[in-house]
């Protein structure tokens, strides 16, 4: 297929017109900020993160669901974009209940690690404090509301790598939560195989094994990518 030019922070290139903005930027080593990206399932642009600016168009828009087009000329890094993720960021942290101490994900947290990138060093909206349930049902898994961020990756690894459909989302607003076979405890699902492929997706400590304290979480969101590739190929 032939490739379209196009000129992203000045430096101009050329693309496959399949691609989305994300792919392509990531191809030439440009850095955009995601949380709801995962390699291996569909993108959904919930997270605005990965915003950026195409001259010609009078908005932001989500590169991750947004195709290449011929001569486009894209910005990622303007003093806007980064007031945008910085802005985004602060949110997340207000929203839920996220004290990254006592998380066991603490050193190794997708959301922890934004934080570092934006340059958090306080944030400036009144926290929510919702009361958010802890689910504790399943026999080796945890689900902890009070950490999540509406990504929906775990939703979105279930339905189409696993297949297996347990997970979705209920509620609008702050109310809004994921939830386990039309909302029961996640221990009582008829549908959920125990593959654990949504605690590796999870970027957050939303989702661990019991067998583990503060700290300790390791996940591998890579596995995600490595078993649609493997399928693909029929391995």
């Amino acid at each position: 297929m032939n490739k379209i030019p196009l000129v992203i922070n000045g430096q101009p290139c050329e693309a496959d017109p399949t691609h989305t903005i994300l792919d392509v930027c990531r191809q030439q080593g440009v850095e955009i900020l995601t949380m709801c990206h995962l390699k291996g399932i569909l993108d959904v642009g919930a997270c605005r993160l990965c915003l950026v600016e195409v001259e010609g168009i009078n908005k932001l828009i989500p590169a991750c669901t947004t195709r290449v087009a011929a001569n486009m000329v894209i910005h990622t890094a303007t003093e806007k974009l980064k007031r945008y993720q910085r802005i985004t960021t602060e949110l997340f942290f207000a929203e839920r209940n996220h004290v990254c101490a006592v998380c066991v994900a603490n050193g190794n947290c997708e959301l922890q690690e934004l934080g570092y990138k934006v340059e958090l060093d306080r944030i400036r909206y009144p926290h929510l404090f919702p009361q958010c349930e802890v689910d504790t049902s399943h026999p080796w898994y945890v689900m902890d509301h009070n950490r999540c961020i509406m990504c929906t990756r775990c939703v979105r690894v279930c339905n189409e790598v696993e297949g297996a459909h347990n997970w979705d989302v209920m509620g609008r607003g702050h109310d809004v939560r994921i939830i386990s076979d039309f909302n029961t405890p996640w221990g009582e699902s008829t549908t959920c195989t125990s593959c654990g492929k949504c605690l590796h997706a999870c970027p957050t400590g939303a989702i661990w094994p019991k067998a583990i304290v503060q700290g300790q979480l390791q996940k591998r969101p890579e596995m995600v990518e490595e078993l649609v590739d493997r399928r693909k190929m029929k391995l």
